[in-house]
């Protein structure tokens, strides 16, 4: 390994040497190889080209025996300049390089491969008709139908009636027919398909009502009397290699999920159920783990973790109708758009500014003898936390003061920051700061004044200051300090203790917070499907519920769109080195 790195080292510095003499050389453009990949614009055919670096615009016209200006009339980011990685509609001509087949030829054997496929089963009305010759393209890994849809002018539905896919099979689906015109215009005026022999009137029926956007849940209402029904909990666990690769925070996650399964069976709710257990990591990818049948069954699905490797597990939940959990990944919240069987577990920590500010105008509706100061560091104006407090406060019609100084100015700033708040009332104080030397010293100067004047003030702060280190605690209590947490354990609670006594009893070791997280998940799902049987996904919505770790209460993002979790846990440090969680 050393000798490799010293070598490319070498190299690195003989390229650096040569710089100047490379430049002298004369230019010679990269090669240009025929994109396979080609588009369909409004009608149009076009080739997709990548643009290598050390290709030319002539280069790419030669090769692909258009003119410049053509290819520069289709793409106006050209006026930039060409730059290595852009992506070019290059419009299809007659190509000398036959490497690529032309759409009719590779329709042709698509159309020959078809006629091969077994007959639609007897049940299902046939009809003969006239074949005609489609474009074929193999959708890549990455691509659902809406994508393949969209970037070929189509629709899902014609797509899937064309190539009589059985949306709720699971299966990957590799090659597939593209629609034209008149197939599309078949669609649009009823349900008779007069050009494809492979397409029944009950397939197009049943494809287009599987692919329908749901305004609500559609799921079969029932209770949960036989079974046994799968749970699936996908996890990359790694635990196909060596055992120093094993993923730490999945392995703790999955060991918290086993906790609550055994008390939940001590209980009787896990008589109905099953944990299918998948280890992504055995699988290249989530496509490959769908189309092995690895979830085939589920009733609820909770995991992967990556928003990349979720993305593929909710297209599929959407289409069986498969309620599915994101358990930790923030980034995953974009998955909820359009799918209703979506739920994200974790809370969005940006929204717990507003949530600990609409806290602040209930109590000022119960007690309007409250003054609101917001204290920030001079020159920090214009940072986001200051004008999200400024814009949150000025939403709820929150009147309130501001004092800004320089921290660095020097002792007895407490005398001038008095004047900022109000005797006889309760000064709520925000301090919309990260900086652990700025909210030091400003509770500092907060505490001499709420002890010389005799003031009431409680301070509201940002979740993390609770891992800042050097923090003086005492001010935290003295000052009644409220902080918004995404995530809290109570451990002097009889469920706390009696989850940590399961869990080092099994696994011998002191539970994490991904352990908390999966017995929380776990825990809260199977007792909801326990009380509202398969209706469980619509009757959860705006029900709040107190787990171990975290508070839980699911809303919407959007009509017809799944939901995330907007329960916060309001925690006060109060006399006494006490902590007490507010409801």
């Amino acid at each position: 390994m050393r000798l490799l790195l010293t070598t490319a080292l070498c190299l690195l510095l003989a390229a650096a040497a040569t710089a100047q003499y490379a430049s002298a050389q004369d230019f010679v453009p990269a090669a240009v190889e025929i994109s396979k990949e080609k588009v369909n614009v409004n009608g149009e055919i076009f080739y997709l080209h990548k643009v290598l670096p050390k290709q030319t615009l002539y280069s790419i016209s030669k090769a692909y025996g258009i003119p410049v200006d053509a290819i520069q009339k289709v793409n106006p980011s050209l006026t930039d300049g060409l730059k290595a990685g852009m992506l070019l509609y290059i419009p299809q001509a007659t190509v000398a390089d036959t490497t690529v087949p032309t759409v009719e030829n590779s329709t042709k054997q698509t159309v020959e491969q078809t006629s091969e496929k077994p007959k639609a089963k007897t049940e299902k009305p046939q009809r003969t008709v006239k074949k005609k010759k489609y474009k074929k393209y193999n959708v890549k890994w990455y691509e659902t139908l809406d994508d393949v849809a969209v970037k070929f002018n189509v629709t899902v539905d014609a797509i899937i009636a064309l190539n009589d896919i059985d949306t709720a099979s699971g299966k990957r689906i590799r090659g597939i027919m593209i629609p034209d015109k008149e197939f599309m215009s078949s669609m649009q005026s009823g349900p008779s398909v007069k050009e494809d022999s492979e397409v029944t009137s009950a397939a197009q029926s049943e494809a287009q009502s599987s692919v329908a956007v749901p305004p609500g849940f559609k799921r079969t209402s029932g209770v949960y009397d036989d079974g046994p029904y799968v749970i699936s909990v996908v996890l990359p666990f790694n635990a196909s290699r060596l055992t120093g690769n094993l993923n730490t925070y999945a392995a703790d996650f999955y060991a918290g999920v086993l906790t609550a399964a055994g008390q939940l069976k001590e209980e009787g709710l896990m008589e109905h159920f099953v944990i299918n257990t998948v280890d992504l990591s055995q699988y290249d990818s989530s496509w490959d783990m769908i189309a092995d049948g690895a979830l085939k069954g589920s009733e609820l699905i909770i995991g992967p973790i990556s928003e990349r490797d979720l993305q593929p597990v909710a297209a599929f939940a959407k289409n069986k109708e498969i309620p599915v959990v994101s358990p930790l990944d923030l980034n995953t919240a974009s998955l909820a758009d359009g799918n209703p069987y979506f739920f994200l577990f974790p809370p969005q920590s940006e929204q717990a500014l507003g949530h600990q500010i609409d806290k602040i105008a209930q109590d000022i509706a119960e007690n309007p003898s409250v003054s609101v100061s917001v204290i920030y560091e001079q020159g920090h104006d214009s940072t986001d936390l200051v004008l999200e407090t400024f814009a949150e406060l000025g939403e709820k019609g929150i009147p309130f003061k501001t004092f800004k100084y320089d921290f660095l100015s020097g002792r007895g700033i407490d005398r001038v920051m008095y004047k900022y708040l109000s005797p006889g009332v309760t000064n709520k104080v925000i301090i919309p700061s990260m900086s652990e030397a700025f909210i030091t010293d400003a509770l500092r100067n907060l505490n001499l004044i709420k002890s010389s004047y005799d003031y009431r003030v409680e301070v509201y702060g940002m979740s993390r200051w609770k891992n800042f280190e050097n923090m003086e605690a005492n001010y935290f209590h003295a000052l009644d300090l409220r902080l918004t947490m995404s995530y809290h354990i109570d451990y002097c609670d009889t469920l706390t203790i009696d989850f940590i006594e399961r869990y080092r009893n099994a696994f011998n070791t002191e539970p994490t917070s991904f352990s908390y997280q999966g017995y929380d998940i776990l825990t809260f799902f199977v007792k909801a499907m326990n009380t509202y049987g398969k209706d469980f996904p619509a009757a959860i919505i705006n029900e709040r519920k107190s787990l171990l770790q975290s508070d839980v209460l699911f809303l919407p993002v959007a009509p017809g769109s799944g939901c995330e979790n907007r329960a916060f846990r309001d925690i006060c440090f109060t006399k006494g080195w006490t902590v007490v969680t507010e409801r």
